[in-house]
């Protein structure tokens, strides 16, 4: 295998902005070689095709994500109140990028329609998301309301990541954070408080 001409992370972010941008379909391997600065031909020495290049993009993705978002959930030296608001504003900055974004979120919308071999680390992303919230909801809820309730708050971020670049207001995630923080102080008095139904 050849060198590449770029160090691995940055050919890595510029193909996750390039699927993040232009969806799974309507990414080809011609548009990631010219994002990379390679050749068609010099790039299919690197990857084979396109859904190994997309698999390798959303494992360091979610590596990524992992060290600067969920982490945070797990930092004993901060509240449970105090990691759930810097994970907020870590989400309003990471998910607001062009270089990242919600990947998972626009390759997901794809992955449906015909490529769910792309939903396992898709679906590992979501519930690693999901497993850090609820880590911070020990000991106000029960295990099983607390996933519930962190799958809510998954999907509420999910959905004000849309509408925060859609609109290109972040406000719409800082309210799913604030929204998220009220629930975790009730969580403790009453479970119906987080009640996602």
């Amino acid at each position: 295998m050849r060198p590449l001409k770029i160090p691995r992370e940055e050919l890595l972010l510029r193909c996750a902005g390039t699927f993040k941008r232009l969806g799974y379909h309507g990414t080809t391997m011609d548009v990631l070689a010219a994002a990379c600065g390679f050749t068609k031909a010099s790039f299919y020495h690197h990857y084979p095709n396109k859904e190994s290049l997309l698999r390798d993009v959303l494992e360091w993705t979610h590596q990524g994500i992992r060290q600067m978002l969920f982490a945070v959930a797990y930092d004993e030296k901060l509240s449970p109140q105090e990691r759930l608001g810097k994970m907020g504003r870590k989400a309003a900055r990471l998910f607001q990028d062009d270089s990242i974004g919600c990947l998972m979120g626009v390759v997901a919308v794809d992955a449906t329609y015909g490529k769910n071999e792309l939903m396992v680390p898709i679906r590992a992303f979501f519930d690693e998301w999901a497993k850090a919230f609820a880590h911070l909801l020990a000991g106000r809820l029960d295990e099983a309301q607390a996933l519930q309730t962190a799958r809510q708050w998954v999907a509420d971020y999910e959905g004000a990541i849309l509408l925060a670049r859609v609109y290109g207001d972040a406000s719409y995630i800082d309210a799913v954070t604030r929204r998220a923080q009220t629930c975790l102080e009730a969580g403790a008095q009453s479970s119906t408080s987080c009640s996602t139904s």
